[in-house]
This record gives C-alpha cells, structure tokens and sequence, in this order.
C-alpha cells in the first residue's frame, strides 16, 4: 500500500537529511574549525534520529487504520490472487502427476466409484469410470454438491484421485477464468492437529508457506491467505489423507472440518477410518456427497499397463502372470493385486531386466496375499535403485546406499510424521544438535558483543557483556529449530524504504559511535552503516514471484539470505572499527559481525515475539544433523540431492516444501528389520 502525501514529504525529506549528511561528513573532513563541523553533525545526528522515529510511528498509526482495503479493491486483490495461485497449482501438480506416473503421457489404470449424491434416494449408487483428469472432474460435478468425500481401501488411488481432481479443475480454471470452476488447492493433512488449530487457520497458514506470493502487500494487501479463506471465494479445498491423522484427532478434525463450514471440499480417508469417526464422534460432512472407490477387476490388470514403460522385448514376462491371473480371479495373487497401489509397485520392482514377474506365481513362494503385498512393498526401493546389467555408469545413488538411507528415515521419523522436511532434519539427532547449536552460538555471538562494548566501555566490560550474550544466545538456539527465511532478495518497490530502514540504523550508529569518538565520527559512521543495511532490509520481502514452494528452492533462499546479511554486517562494522581503531581490529569484528548477521535469528525477533526464531537459522541446523548422521552412514552429505532422488524414482512423493514416502505401506515395509 502507498502512503499519502504527506508520507511522501516526509520520506522525500528524509532523502535531503541522507544527502545533507554527506555534505556534513566532507565539511567534517576538510574544514580546519573541526569543532564547528562536530557541532553541526552531533544536531545532524539528533534530528535524523527524530524525525526517523517520527516517520515509523506514524507509519505503524496508519498501519493499524487500514486493516483491510476498501470493498472493490479488495475484490480485486483477490481476483488477482486467485488467477495467479490457479497457475502456480496448474504448474505444480502437472509436474507432480508425471512424475507419480499419472502424467498426460502415462496411463492411469481405470478406477471406478460408487457415487451416492447427498441427496439421492436409498438405493444402488452410480457407478462410473475414471481414468484422467477430465473423467475425475465430470464425476464429481455429477455428484450435484459442492462438498465429497472420497473413501476407500488401502492403496485404492484416493491421492491419485485428489490430484487428478486438482490438476483437471486447474486446467479448466486457467482455459476460462470467468467460469464456473473453482480454483483448486490439494493439502496432504497429515501434518494438521485439530487439537491445536482449528482448519481455516491452518488452510490459511498453508497457503502462506506453500505459495508465498500471497504474502505480498504491495499486490495484494494485507493477509491474503487468510482473506481467501474467510471469504466466499471460488476456492476448492482438496484435504488428502484423513486416515494418517490419529484415531482420536480425525474425530476431532471431523468437527472441525464442519465447524469452518467451507462451501467447496473435498476430504479422502480410508473406509474403516471413515466409519470408526463417524460412529465415535457423530459428526460428518454436512451436505456431501460420498464416493467410494471400488477394487480393480480382472479385466483392469492388463499387459499393456504391468508392462507400461518397460524395454522392449521385456514385455511378456508378465505373460504366464496373467494367465494365473486369469485362471484364479480370486486367488492369493488377485486379491495382492486388487489396488491400484499394489498394481502400480508391481510394475516398478519387476520394471528392472533383473526381475522376473514369474516369480510370484512360485509354488509355496507366497501363501497369502498379504506376503505378496509386503514382498512388493519390501522390494520396491531395491528395485528403483538397482542399476541395470548392461549399464557400466553406476550413479552415486545406485546399490544399497539408497535403502538403507531410506530405511533410516522410515524409522527414525516419529510415527505421527508424514513429511520429510529437510529443516527439521536436526529433530533426529536433537541432543547431538543442540550441543553444536549452543556451541557454535557461543563461539560467534560472544565475540562479536565482546568486542563491540569493549570499543566503548573497556576491556571488562566487553568481556562481562560478550559472554552474556554468548550464553543467551546459546540456550536459545539449543531449544529451536526455525523454519527456513521468508525473505526473497527481489525488486524493491518503495523507494522510500531504504532511506527509513537506513536512517533508523544510522542514527543507533550515530549514537553509539559518538559516545566513543565523538559527534565528528557518529555522522561518518552512521552513513556507512545506515546505508547498506537499510538497503539490504527494504530489498528483502516475502516473494512475490508466481510459483509453488519446493525444498531445493528454500534451502537456496535461507543460504542466499544468510550470505547477503552477514556481507553486509560484516563489511559494515568492520570498516566502520577500521577507520576508529585500526585494520586488524576492524578485521576480527567484521568476521564475527558478518557470521552473526548471516546465521542467527536475534534480537529484532525478541522485540517482534517471535521467541520461537531466535537462535540459529535452518541451514546451520541441517548442516549440523548432516555431520553427525553421515560418518553413522544415515544420511548422505549431500541429503536434499538424494530425497529429489528418490522422488524421481518413485520412492517418495512431493507436496509442497516437503517429501513424503510413496505410501504407508512402503513406509511400513522399509522400518521393517532387513530380511524379514
């Protein structure tokens, strides 16, 4: 939002004040009456303390006067947001579906749900066949509400389904804006607790941190993600997952999916889940229609699809397979490979020329269905990984490295964690963690206080002062784990914030620096330091820029803040000492400035509440779980490269900024001990 006019001024004055100073600084410098030049820069100081305050309280009045913008333009801002959050999900789940083999390239079994509409007579529900996003999004418009719920069994393709739902209404909202299709959001609500946060507000925190862009005010005001929740918008809510919450807590999430009364939802969960928190708490989903998925029939297990993608000439191996098949529809084998799930790693674990289908069909090999499942579920990373035997270039994640990384990750994550984040990496090794957090907080924070207050209060003083923040700092950083920065280094769209962010900051330099070497060195001082940093701080802001959320992009984005601030504190405070004292001096404290500006959350997060940031950033943390997991042979160094791996693979699915396991059934298999 732009200020009035008489913001402006004030701001245009402030840029004289920064230009008058340099005057000041040159006259300091080369007129002989220094006396005279002190005088008129210790008032120059003064003033541009002032009148900087000055500017920030009346900044912070206006602030809490216009809370929302006025009704059209509001309107606005969230027609805008909509259209750009419609592409940044077109463009998201598109790469997604392909790389989870449901791509516009790949074939998709055929699935089909039994549609009873919310208001339909007792009776036979409507069957229908779903195989692409067309087919998914004409189903549940035929359902004649705006709300479903989509049950069925392990592995019956409920996610698979929630995509295609996502990435089909997607497609037609972006072809015609100013149609009737709502924009389409899928959420994973494994990592929700109703306990604690009732589902607009955590839709509203998800939107946030999964697309960014909303959280630009120069485009869309104030708070979009939450206005788009509150308000009556044509946005779709796809929670995928139910059944991976607790007993306990889906009963709870029931009552609140009903209590923030969303018009358009859509909720997944597993049949018997389904059913136990309906009949526990007895509460539904009020007005929706409910489709449940039903098992692939004979006709579905085809050759074209077991064999989809593989080499050719690999093809009919699967042949004496489906003979079996055919010959005992309700054998161990047929109802091991009645989900779409099963199918699905069946086709990728015999996909490697090493692997032969006809293995299943062994004589005593396998005697329940469930021992094919696990053998399939146990067998699926093995496979992904394996280099074939005519390829003589092993990559670096080829052989049993990946499994047994992967195995690690599947146990040591607490069961009711879902997600793979590469931030809270550092939870599985939390005591080692916080030793080389307290540590390193210790070693870098206390110096640089030190030597600070010793310029100004003596040697004592520094030391006393230097080691109270060391040990703050270190018991605030062995108890958090923050996320990554919000902060994206793009355009700066106000020019007036560099000049305030940077007079606030040059008149804190002015007066300390005065109380040291007088008002002949505050100005100076104040300039150089004011400058950069108040630059740096208007350049950064949350990003503006239309695309999802993934975790290669927010480790770049915490490493690329982290080197941008401490470059800037460092060179700063260390010209600054240089030119008071002398290089070598300047020198040290421009490291220690430099390593605490880039890798720690401090006192500006104290003063903002925000107890639970201070202390070391995401990256020193993921840093520091990769050195002590890697000579355990946990985790590689380079970790995020191997989790895309592995996504590419087929072992893991992405949503969003975090990772997760294909299923929890592949899940399940790896924490198994080898070779059961």
């Amino acid at each position: 939002m732009m200020w009035g006019m008489g913001s402006r001024v004030l701001a245009g004055t402030l840029a004289a004040i920064a230009l008058i100073a340099s005057a000041v600084l040159a006259v300091t410098v080369l007129r002989p009456n220094l006396e005279e030049a002190d005088q008129w820069a210790s008032v120059l100081g003064a003033g541009m303390g002032v009148i900087s305050l000055g500017v920030a309280f009346r900044a912070t009045l206006r602030e809490r006067h216009r809370a929302l913008p006025p009704p059209d333009r509001a309107a606005h801002q969230a027609a805008r947001a909509l259209e750009e959050l419609t592409e940044a999900v077109r463009a998201q789940w598109r790469a997604e579906a392909a790389t989870r083999g449901i791509g516009d390239n790949d074939r998709l079994l055929t699935l089909r749900w039994a549609m009873r509409p919310a208001t339909a007579l007792p009776g036979a529900p409507e069957v229908r066949e779903l195989s692409g996003p067309d087919q998914v999004v004409a189903a549940y418009r035929s359902a004649g509400a705006r709300r479903l719920v989509i049950v069925g069994g392990i592995g019956s393709g409920k996610s698979a389904l929630a995509v295609l739902l996502t990435r089909g209404l997607a497609e037609l909202r972006h072809a015609d804006p100013g149609g009737p299709w709502p924009t389409p959001v899928y959420f994973s609500v494994a990592s929700w607790n109703p306990q604690v946060q009732g589902l607009r507000s955590w839709l509203g925190r998800r939107l946030a941190e999964d697309y960014p862009f909303l959280r630009s005010r120069s485009r869309f005001g104030k708070d979009m993600p939450a206005r788009l929740v509150r308000g009556r918008y044509p946005l779709l809510f796809v929670l995928d997952g139910l059944d991976e919450l607790p007993a306990e807590q889906r009963v709870r999430a029931l009552r609140e999916i009903d209590r923030a009364d969303l018009t358009d939802l859509v909720v997944t969960c597993r049949s018997d889940e389904y059913d136990e928190a309906l009949r526990i708490g007895g509460v539904t989903v009020a007005g929706a229609a409910h489709a449940e998925i039903e098992p692939l029939t004979d006709a579905d297990l085809d050759l074209d699809f077991l064999s989809y993608g593989y080499a050719p000439g690999q093809a009919q191996r699967w042949a004496p397979v489906l003979e079996r098949l055919r010959r005992r529809p309700q054998g161990r084998l047929a109802q091991a490979l009645r989900s779409p799930l099963m199918a699905s790693l069946a086709r990728d674990v015999y996909k490697h020329p090493g692997r032969d289908p006809a293995e299943l069909i062994r004589p005593n090999a396998f005697p329940t269905a469930e021992a094919v499942q696990r053998h399939l579920a146990q067998a699926l990373v093995p496979a992904l990984f394996r280099t074939p035997p005519d390829d003589d270039h092993r990559g670096p994640w080829d052989g049993g490295d990946a499994e047994r990384w992967l195995r690690f990750l599947a146990r040591a994550l607490p069961p009711e964690q879902r997600e793979i984040r590469w931030w809270e990496l550092a939870g599985l090794v939390r005591t080692q963690d916080r030793i080389l957090a307290a540590i390193f907080s210790a070693v870098t924070v206390g110096p640089a206080v030190g030597l600070g207050f010793q310029l100004l209060w003596g040697r004592w003083a520094g030391l006393a002062l230097g080691a109270l923040c060391a040990l703050a700092m270190a018991a605030g950083s062995a108890r958090t784990l923050p996320p990554p920065a919000a902060l994206y280094l793009g355009k700066i769209r106000r020019l007036w914030a560099p000049v305030m962010s940077g007079l606030e900051v040059g008149a804190i330099a002015v007066t300390l620096c005065t109380i040291r070497d007088g008002p002949g060195f505050g100005v100076p001082a104040g300039i150089v330091l004011g400058v950069p940093i108040g630059f740096v701080y208007a350049w950064a802001a949350p990003d503006a820029t239309v695309r999802t959320v993934t975790p290669r992009r927010l480790l770049h984005q915490d490493i690329m803040v982290a080197t941008v601030f401490g470059i800037t504190y460092g060179v700063t405070s260390g010209a600054v000492v240089t030119m008071s004292v002398n290089p070598l001096y300047g020198a040290a404290f421009g490291v220690f400035c430099a390593m605490s500006g880039a890798f720690f959350y401090g006192t500006v997060w104290l003063l903002a509440f925000r107890v639970n940031n201070v202390g070391v950033i995401a990256w020193v943390h993921y840093t520091f779980a990769r050195l002590v997991l890697l000579p355990r042979r946990h985790l590689p160094w380079r970790t995020l490269a191997f989790l895309e791996e592995a996504h590419q693979r087929g072992a893991l699915r992405q949503v969003g900024a975090a990772y997760e396991f294909r299923h929890q059934v592949v899940r399940d298999a790896l924490a198994e001990p080898a070779g059961r």
